[in-house]
């Protein structure tokens, strides 16, 4: 006989394991329980499905959510916490979506700009808060389907910096009240390395994994080398202890101590080919340690931070040490005695291959007229303050090399507000922050309030007032309305060839005549009556902004989007063979979309 069957008459384990299918996401799940009572409330009261659902939907928050989980926090209702993260995502869209009529006649935005967004981000709004916003701009900034909005995803990217800037400065103010053993090197290192990739995803998690893996391949050869070495031994208690605190000493005799160094730069420099790039020196991915590791190569001071948090999980303990002309380790076979014979001091050189050298073996770095290892105190550690303030000027100089274009603006202000951070007495990047704000005519605001936290000296102020003494911020207007005359060819938004240079560009503006300065005009070699023709404002795919006179353009014979970071600024979709201008751009040309229309018509039809 037949068994009458329903799916009510399944176990609530089996009716979990198969909502918890990832093809299922809430809507599903949802309607599932609205079928009958019985469902509902095996459904709704479900927090470790609501868990599972959650972090399929939103995987990049597991890390976030497991690092707050040892420190005691705990989520007691996930459904309420999808919730909240559903209403996030529409209070930062709806806020996001205004932004740009605020702010289309700024050039630059300045904190005071953003300020709002702080307000989604507050502990009181969720706990998680701050990481659901993060999470979704990191999304939208990264997003490159043709669906996207380029206006929300141009402003969501200078909203992601602001409020990631603005949280890790606070995480750098606590680090510097942590005891000089909790300040470890990496640890600064990867704030930078996520206050310098905003728009990414830098996981301190994978870093320090990255790490573990080297110190564990470390400990591989040295078991089969050295089988009882007392590293072999040591309990986890020990070994995650030496991860998060710098060791007073070595935890090893000297000739264990000895062996387990001679490894680690045979693992570090022979057999996973970490070195300097010399080549591109000042590239900002030498100075950031998750490309450090990515591509094993980088500076001496950052080669020095890798080597370091290695030979720190190995139970050795290494100094930085800043020479005028380079960046050495500086290494003990013990600590707690002063040099002798017996104990002596090395400085251990990463950008060659981790050499050791002494007081009698250094050679002479590049322009000194001595030794400097001769010269200066060995016991004279540099902080980990001055250390990843070396870093930071790294930075600003690669900022201010950079031939790439394309967002070479938002890294030098970066770069210098991360070393005013790490540094607030460093008055020449005070100085260069404050021509940096009155050039992109910014609120000086920022400025001001870094001024009142700064211990400088009187006349350091004074002098960094007199910068912008005669400063006057340009009102913003509102933009003019511009009406198309006879001679103007081309609307905005069409993409363009041009016909001498060959780039590819995109139109944001046109004028009737030239309406460049007398002196640009003759450097440009542009004639009198090229002159009183139209010229283009245009975006162009290397990252500049220029302006073209309208007989050297042409319409661009293939589809393709310009890689401009503006872009988004004054438009708001891509749509193959010209860009669809957002209201302000829109508001601004009035009458381009028919002509814009009318010759990319043309054009596919000929």
């Amino acid at each position: 006989m037949a068994t009458d069957f329903s799916i009510t008459c399944l176990f609530s384990e089996t009716i979990e394991y198969i909502l918890q299918n990832d093809c299922l996401e809430f809507s599903d799940v949802l309607n599932f329980s609205l079928t009958c009572k019985y469902f509902y409330k095996a459904v709704m009261t479900n927090n470790a499905l609501w868990k599972r659902k959650f972090f399929q939907r939103w995987p990049h928050l597991s890390e976030i959510y497991e690092n707050n989980e040892k420190d005691g926090l705990r989520i007691h209702s996930w459904i309420d916490t999808i919730r909240s993260r559903i209403q996030c995502r529409k209070k930062l869209i709806s806020t996001l979506s205004l932004m740009s009529q605020k702010n289309y006649r700024k050039q630059e935005l300045a904190y005071a700009d953003m300020e709002e967004f702080s307000l989604l981000v507050r502990p009181e709004v969720h706990p998680f808060a701050y990481h659901f916003v993060v999470d979704e701009l990191t999304t939208l900034v990264n997003n490159s389907s043709t669906d996207v909005n380029l206006t929300h995803q141009y402003y969501a990217r200078k909203v992601l910096r602001y409020l990631k800037q603005k949280h890790l400065a606070k995480i750098w103010s606590y680090f510097t009240y942590l005891p000089l053993e909790k300040r470890i090197l990496e640890k600064g290192a990867i704030l930078i390395s996520q206050w310098s990739q905003p728009d990414q995803r830098v996981s301190e998690s994978q870093i320090t994994a990255t790490l573990d893996e080297i110190a564990e391949t470390t400990k591989q050869v040295i078991k089969a080398r050295y089988p009882n070495h007392p590293l072999l031994f040591a309990s986890r208690q020990d070994l995650d202890e030496w991860r998060t605190t710098n060791i007073p000493d070595n935890k090893w005799d000297k000739e264990g101590t000895r062996q387990v160094m001679n490894v680690l730069c045979e693992v570090l420099f022979e057999n996973l080919k970490f070195h300097g790039n010399s080549e591109t020196y000042y590239s900002s991915e030498n100075s950031l340690i998750d490309k450090v590791l990515e591509n094993r190569r980088g500076t001496p001071v950052t080669l020095a931070i890798v080597f370091e948090s290695v030979a720190r999980r190995l139970g050795v303990r290494c100094e930085p040490a800043c020479f005028p002309a380079h960046f050495l380790l500086h290494f003990k076979e013990k600590y707690c005695y002063p040099e002798t014979e017996e104990v002596e001091s090395f400085y251990i050189d990463v950008l060659n291959g981790g050499k050791f050298l002494t007081k009698k073996s250094c050679p002479r770095m590049t322009g000194a007229s001595k030794c400097p290892i001769a010269k200066f105190n060995v016991d004279q550690a540099a902080t980990a303050v001055k250390v990843l303030h070396h870093i930071a000027n790294n930075l600003v100089i690669a900022a201010r090399r950079i031939t790439q274009l394309n967002g070479r603006t938002a890294r030098f202000r970066s770069a210098l507000e991360l070393a005013l951070l790490i540094d607030p007495n460093d008055i020449h990047k005070m100085y260069d922050l404050a021509q940096f704000y009155m050039q992109h005519q910014m609120s000086m605001n920022d400025i001001l309030d870094i001024l009142t936290q700064c211990p400088l000296t009187t006349d350091q102020v004074e002098a960094v007032f007199q910068i912008f003494e005669n400063y006057e911020k340009v009102n913003e207007m509102i933009a003019p309305i511009k009406l198309r005359c006879p001679t103007v060819k081309y609307a905005i938004g069409m993409i363009m060839k041009h016909r001498i240079h060959g780039y590819f560009c995109v139109i944001t503006g046109w004028d009737p005549q030239c309406n460049a300065t007398s002196d640009w005009m003759f450097e440009m070699n542009v004639l009198d009556e090229q002159a009183d023709k139209p010229f283009y404002n245009v975006l162009v795919e290397d990252g500049s902004c220029r302006y073209a006179a309208q007989e050297n353009l042409i319409i661009s014979p293939i589809h393709l989007c310009i890689n401009h970071d503006e872009i988004g600024k004054y438009f708001y979709k891509y749509c193959g063979n010209y860009y669809l201008p957002n209201e302000e751009k829109e508001r601004e040309y009035p009458e381009d979309a028919n002509i814009r229309n009318q010759l990319l018509t043309q054009n596919s039809d000929t």
